[in-house]
Parts: C-alpha cells; structure tokens; sequence
C-alpha cells in the first residue's frame, strides 16, 4: 500500500509533502507545497482501506474520471484542478488548497446561519451546478460536507460520483445516496435525472445551514410529512421556508 510521508517529493521535486489535510471513506488528501513558487495545494489520492479492496482497479480508475472531470471545469466556485499524475501504480489529484471549514464544520463550531449569510453560498453554488450541468454533468452528493467556505469565497468539491446525464432520458446509475439529502430518483437503479436531482440537495443543504436538522430521507416521506424549516427557526422568512419546500419536492417535474 502507498502512502505519502511528509517531506516526501513527487513529479521529480515539483511537489513536497507536508501533512495530512484530510481523510474520508475513499480519499486521503495532503497539505503540499509546489516547487519553487511555494504555493499550498492539496493532493488527493485513494486511501488505503481502498488501496486494499479487490476492487481497487475500479474504484481507481473512477477517482481517475473524477479528476479529469474537474480538471475540465472552469468556474470561480468549483475547486480548481491543476495536474492529475501516475506514480508506481498510483493515480493522483493536484488541487488548489484552499483555507477554511466544510460547512457541516463550520455550522458545528458556529451554530446555524442566518439567511443573509447562507443565501449567497447557496446561490454561489446553485452557480456551479448550473454550470456542471451545461457541460452535461450532474454532483449527485451536494452536501454541506462538500462545500468548502473560506474567507472569500465557497467552493463546491467531492465530484467522485459526478456523472453524465441525457435531459428527459432514463438510464442505469449507480444508486448513490446520502439520507437527508438525495431526491427520491437517486433511490433507484434506472431513472430520469437532471438538474432537479441536484436542485433537491442543494434545497436540502439550505434547510440543514438555517436548522442544523438533516431533512427526512425522501424514501421515508411518503408516510412522514417534511417539517418546514420555520418549525425549527422561525426566524426564516416565508419566502425562504417555502423555497426550500418547493426544492425539495417529490416529483423531480415540481422543482424550479
């Protein structure tokens, strides 16, 4: 299994490691430094539970299209790809590094957000998925975990299972979801997706930065009526408790 020491050089010194960033249940990312402008990135690879599955070669050659994937974005609010590299087998992600909390963390440590606060990270990011989406892309894992806020700017990250999509076409997905916030056709194999199925997430994002609730899971609201936001914050306006009802619609047709 590989894993990066600190002080360890890749690309023949043109990367120096220096910490841990982070790890999640597929990925680990490191604090580097490019040579010589001294600049912080962050380099991303498969970790190594992953490292270890029998499956390896798939799921790698997954994180390989997610990296290309972003590598072809361009959009102030998407995290900036800049060298996707081989070494001894091992695949690698050269990304901007960029300085502060996921919102699941940042909504931990401060407590819930107000609407003049959270509305224009959600429009920021409603700005990068219409964009993916022109390239004919969908997140599918909009989340507050991958939504990186620093001091300037948020940042929409984690494209790991970012897929292609046909407009009004039903095809076979992987069945992806995480409660709270995937649309009740990410619950199915063969369904229509489109925008709407991210629309749905980055609604239920909103709900979870005003309430710090996670939503009901959409399998379990056919029997179990969604609480409005205003009973959890009734500080939200109507305008705003109705918006993210309307996003989070049932029916894919029924959302903006």
């Amino acid at each position: 299994m590989r894993h990066l020491n600190t002080g360890e050089n890749l690309q023949n010194g043109l990367y120096t490691i220096n910490s841990i960033l982070g790890a999640g249940g597929f990925g680990i990312t490191y604090l580097a430094t490019e040579n010589p402008s001294n600049e912080q990135i962050a380099i991303k690879t498969l970790n190594a539970t992953v490292q270890g599955k029998d499956n390896f070669l798939d799921l790698q050659n997954k994180f390989i299209k997610e990296a290309f994937l972003l590598a072809k974005c361009s959009h102030p609010h998407i995290v900036t790809v800049h060298n996707v590299f081989e070494k001894d087998g091992f695949w690698y992600m050269v990304m901007e590094y960029i300085k502060g909390d996921d919102l699941a963390v940042y909504l931990q440590k401060n407590g819930v957000f107000n609407e003049a606060n959270s509305l224009p990270i959600i429009q920021q990011i409603g700005e990068a998925l219409s964009y993916i989406n022109s390239q004919g892309f969908l997140h599918r894992d909009v989340k507050p975990n991958n939504i990186l806020l620093s001091i300037n700017t948020v940042k929409l990250i984690d494209f790991g299972i970012a897929r292609e999509f046909t407009a009004g076409e039903t095809r076979t997905h992987t069945n992806y979801r995480k409660e709270g916030y995937s649309p009740p056709e990410q619950y199915e194999e063969r369904a229509k997706r489109g925008i709407y199925t991210d629309v749905y997430a980055l609604a239920a994002t909103l709900y979870n930065l005003l309430t710090d609730e996670v939503p009901i899971p959409a399998q379990f609201r056919s029997y179990a009526t969604l609480p409005p936001p205003q009973q959890f914050n009734n500080k939200i306006s109507d305008r705003v408790n109705n918006a993210i009802l309307k996003g989070m619609e049932l029916k894919p047709e029924s959302r903006p």
